[in-house]
C-alpha cells in the first residue's frame, strides 16, 4: 500500500520534498562554511545548528510527514536567529542567506507535510 501511495503522489508534493531536502542541505552547508571562515573556529557554533537539522533528514528521506512537521517548528528557531543577526549593525552576507533559506525551508516543508497528508487521506478514502 505504501508503494502505491508513493507512486501516486502529485508532482507538487515531490517538488516540495526535493526542495526541502536541497534547502536543508544548503543551510547545513552554510553553517559549516560560515563557521570555518571565522577567524576563531567555534565547533559548537557549527555542530549544534547542523545536528538540530540533521536529525530530520532520515525521516525526510523516508517520507514521514511528521518529520516535516517537526522541522517546521525547529526551523523557526533558526529563522529567529537569522532575522536577529540580519537586523544587527554587524550583519554579514551569511545572515541574509540564512534568513532566506529558513523561509524557503519552512514553506516547502509545511507544504510537503500538508500535501503528503492530503495524499494519504485521499488514498485511504478511495480504498
Amino acid at each position: 500500500m505504501m508503494n502505491n501511495l508513493i507512486d501516486k503522489q502529485p508532482a507538487r508534493l515531490e517538488a516540495a520534498k526535493r526542495l526541502s531536502q536541497i534547502v536543508l542541505s544548503s543551510l547545513i552547508l552554510l553553517y559549516v562554511i560560515s563557521g570555518l571562515l571565522e577567524e576563531t573556529i567555534l565547533w559548537t557554533l557549527i555542530i549544534v545548528p547542523c545536528l538540530s537539522l540533521l536529525i530530520f533528514l532520515p525521516g525526510m528521506l523516508k517520507s514521514h510527514a511528521r518529520s516535516y512537521d517537526w522541522l517546521c517548528f525547529v526551523i523557526l528557531i533558526h529563522f529567529c536567529v537569522g532575522v536577529t543577526n540580519s537586523m544587527s549593525p554587524h550583519a554579514t552576507w551569511n545572515d541574509y542567506v540564512q534568513t532566506a533559506l529558513t523561509v524557503v525551508l519552512f514553506i516547502s516543508s509545511m507544504m510537503a507535510s500538508r500535501w503528503q497528508k492530503a495524499a494519504a487521506h485521499s488514498e485511504t478514502a478511495g480504498a
